[in-house]
């Protein structure tokens, strides 16, 4: 590529191998060159994980190639390629905020009235909701509304062992252990600066962590392991969690005293169902999405099919949904998604499906049982303990539908 490649922002996919301070070091190679981060988003996968990183150049136009070279260099990256580019920063597209929240129902309308009062504040919010209600997607927009300006990280606290989170959100001193980096490694809570982090799954943080926490937040102030010198803290702090976490405080699973410290404003999201006047349109936006990128022509909901999906009890709420939606649009040839393509989760409704021979279907079906397995489990292990399959089972399977 050439260097009079040059852009004045672009969004950008890193596929890597996760490790301690990769987002640190990412961020810190992006600044020397003059790269500004725009926003960062993160979605992890059993084998490897991506990173979404909108940006700009401080002095307007930025090269492509410079960038590339900057990110090579960069250990534990496997691919790096752009996903939008922009000619003019005028033209950034705002991929999130308040906006991308789907929905017309009174339910949803009044938690994102409370969620954008409570943006413009710094305290802390506690998001509850069931699994795959969209704490993230909530948690993300009231960051874009809030009056910060530094980045937006996730962390996904049932994710990774104690001292991993805890080398991951504090940062090491050079030394601090054995296979430390030379120069030692911001935490999270120094990258955010000015900006947001999101401790997604906090109700699953062991408890030694948690008292780690609590000091942090008591204190405002943030000590590398092995360190002394202690850094300010400013940064917004968002949790979540799909527990019921004041029994597990009744039953000391979780500290008190973090619970009261994170719990100053509350906001629960409701479930999908809850939510069925936003059903239908929560079914067109994800098949308008997929229909972007079909070459055969535009799909649409019948009358019957949107029937069924408001009649479906959501265990799984919003994702489980766009699962359904991404399936019927994959199995079904029509442009007409009919009744018996809407196939959720479960055997019993393999054999309605009468566009695809039933090896297929069975096929299709166990790759998104997977999938979304994966995505509600913290390693594979523990899906594969669900699925009621051995752990090699489970990666052979990864292997064949390429997940």
């Amino acid at each position: 590529m050439k260097n009079t490649d040059n852009f004045r922002s672009v969004t950008i996919q890193i596929r890597f191998n996760d490790r301690v301070g990769f987002i640190a070091d990412i961020s810190t190679a992006l600044a020397s060159g003059g790269y500004n981060i725009l926003s960062m988003e993160m979605h992890r996968a059993p084998s490897f994980s991506s990173l979404y990183i909108e940006l700009n150049h401080n002095k307007d136009i930025g090269s492509i190639t410079d960038l590339f070279n900057i990110l090579k260099e960069i250990p534990n990256v496997i691919e790096t390629k752009i996903v939008k580019s922009s000619k003019s920063s005028a033209e950034i597209e705002i991929l999130e905020g308040f906006e991308s929240i789907i929905g017309e129902s009174k339910a949803i309308n009044e938690v994102i009235k409370l969620a954008r009062k409570f943006a413009v504040s710094d305290s802390m919010i506690s998001l509850r909701g069931e699994s795959g209600t969209g704490k993230e997607v909530f948690a993300k927009a009231i960051h874009s509304e809030s009056n910060r300006s530094g980045l937006f990280i996730p962390v996904n606290c049932a994710a990774m062992p104690e001292n991993l989170l805890e080398t991951e959100l504090f940062g090491y001193e050079a030394g601090a252990f054995t296979g430390a980096e030379k120069k030692g490694k911001p935490g999270l809570f120094e990258v955010a600066k000015k900006g947001t982090i999101f401790l997604d799954e906090i109700a699953d943080m062991p408890l030694g962590m948690q008292a780690k926490l609590l000091r942090v937040l008591q204190d405002k102030k943030v000590r590398r392991l092995g360190g002394v010198k202690e850094l300010p803290l400013d940064v917004r702090i968002i949790s979540a969690t799909n527990k019921d976490i004041e029994a597990m405080v009744a039953d000391k699973q979780f500290r008190e005293d973090l619970y009261f410290r994170i719990n100053v404003l509350q906001i629960s999201i409701p479930p999908l169902n809850n939510r069925n006047e936003d059903i239908n349109l929560l079914a067109e936006y994800f098949l308008s999405n997929l229909n972007t990128g079909r070459h055969e022509g535009m799909q649409i909901l019948s009358k019957e099919a949107v029937k069924k999906l408001i009649n479906h009890k959501w265990k799984g709420n919003v994702r489980e949904l766009k699962n359904v939606i991404e399936r019927a649009s994959i199995l079904t040839d029509s442009d007409i998604i009919n009744e018996q393509d809407i196939v959720f989760s479960d055997t019993k409704d393999i054999s309605t499906h009468k566009n695809q021979p039933l090896k297929t279907t069975i096929a299709e079906l166990e790759k998104n049982i997977i999938k979304n397995s994966l995505e509600a489990h913290p390693s594979i292990r523990q899906t594969a303990k669900s699925l009621g399959i051995s752990h090699v089972a489970l990666l052979n399977k990864i292997k064949k539908y390429s997940l």
